[in-house]
């Protein structure tokens, strides 16, 4: 009884299982044929669909048109099977077109040997014959739903002469752009290695910008990295002449006198001179001593009593001004700003 029902079956199994939702999947692959009535389809499990059909003729015309797309991904299928293998629907029967076979090289043979690195040959749509173009030649290959797709391949002819061969499958719409697969998206490619955390990256990245910048040019020449010049020696000043600053020291700044200590006037210079003589000389006064202002007593203060009477006659004039514009009923304005 199962097998009777079952006989007129077909497995299919859509390969992007996350983009591919199983139940849209039974609606709309018959609805695709054009038979929703005579096509009656089912889940499985989270894999496999199951579409049964009424006679034979439907089914042998869906197989041959195959394959079958659903969001733009394709659809494995196979006919049931009373014990199916373990790895049932592992494979996809695709279209191909071989472009760029040299003229003189064009012939059955030359097409099936390019084919066959491919996958299965499993038909050729040339004759050396009867076909009548020859600008790209269609086979029919089985492929792994696993397999990575070839889109070019150079090829050595007997003669010497090379060629890049290229190919173009029929109703591709959606393939893996890093590994060249058609079971998922880049983004869920298991394929491709896992980008690190964002701060390792960094990290990553200013650790390889500071070792290029350091190493860039230490292999290419000895003098990639200057040698540090020494700085000149220092240049002793010469002993001060005594003699020459005292007879200078008059005709100097009085502002830079203040500052300048003379060595002259050290205890031992006056040894020397009271030393040099019988007369001690007097120690002459600093210049900021004898120079100082003088002022009265009382000075400042007066500035500060004038200052205060100055203020105290504007208070009273702005008071008498407020007084009269208020008498005469005018609008009082306001004070200037300092």
């Amino acid at each position: 009884m199962v097998e009777a029902t079952n006989r007129l079956s077909m497995i299919a199994r859509p390969l992007n299982p996350r983009v591919q939702n199983l139940n849209s999947v039974v609606v709309a692959l018959p609805r695709t044929w054009g038979l929703t009535n005579q096509v009656h389809g089912r889940i499985l499990d989270a894999t496999y669909v199951q579409f049964l059909f009424q006679n034979e003729i439907d089914l042998m015309m869906v197989q041959r048109k195959e394959p079958w797309l659903f969001n733009n991904w394709f659809v494995a299928a196979t006919r049931w099977e009373v014990a199916p293998a373990h790895n049932f629907v592992t494979t996809i029967d695709l279209w191909v077109q071989i472009r760029g076979i040299p003229l003189p090289y064009v012939s059955e043979e030359t097409v099936m040997e390019i084919a066959q690195d491919l996958g299965e040959v499993l038909m050729l749509d040339y004759h050396d014959t009867t076909s009548i173009q020859i600008a790209y030649i269609r086979v029919r290959v089985r492929f792994g739903i696993t397999d990575r797709l070839r889109f070019f391949q150079r090829i050595v002819f007997d003669s010497g002469e090379t060629a890049t061969i290229r190919f173009q499958y029929e109703r591709l719409r959606r393939i893996c752009s890093s590994c060249f697969r058609f079971t998922h998206n880049r983004a869920y490619c298991p394929y491709r290695p896992r980008p690190l955390s964002i701060a390792r990256e960094r990290a990553l990245f200013r650790d390889s910008v500071h070792r290029s910048s350091m190493n860039s040019q230490s292999q290419m020449t000895d003098s990639s990295f200057p040698i540090p010049q020494t700085p000149p020696p220092r240049i002793s000043h010469p002993p001060l002449n005594h003699d020459e600053f005292v007879a200078a020291y008059p005709h100097l700044d009085s502002g830079r006198n203040d500052h300048i200590r003379c060595e002259g006037e050290s205890s031992n210079f006056r040894q020397d001179l009271s030393s040099a003589s019988n007369s001690i000389t007097p120690r002459r006064e600093p210049q900021y001593l004898t120079d100082r202002r003088h002022f009265e007593p009382g000075q400042s203060s007066r500035r500060h009593d004038v200052r205060d009477l100055r203020r105290g006659s504007e208070r009273i004039g702005n008071l008498n001004q407020q007084n009269y514009v208020q008498r005469s009923g005018g609008i009082l304005k306001p004070p200037k700003k300092r």
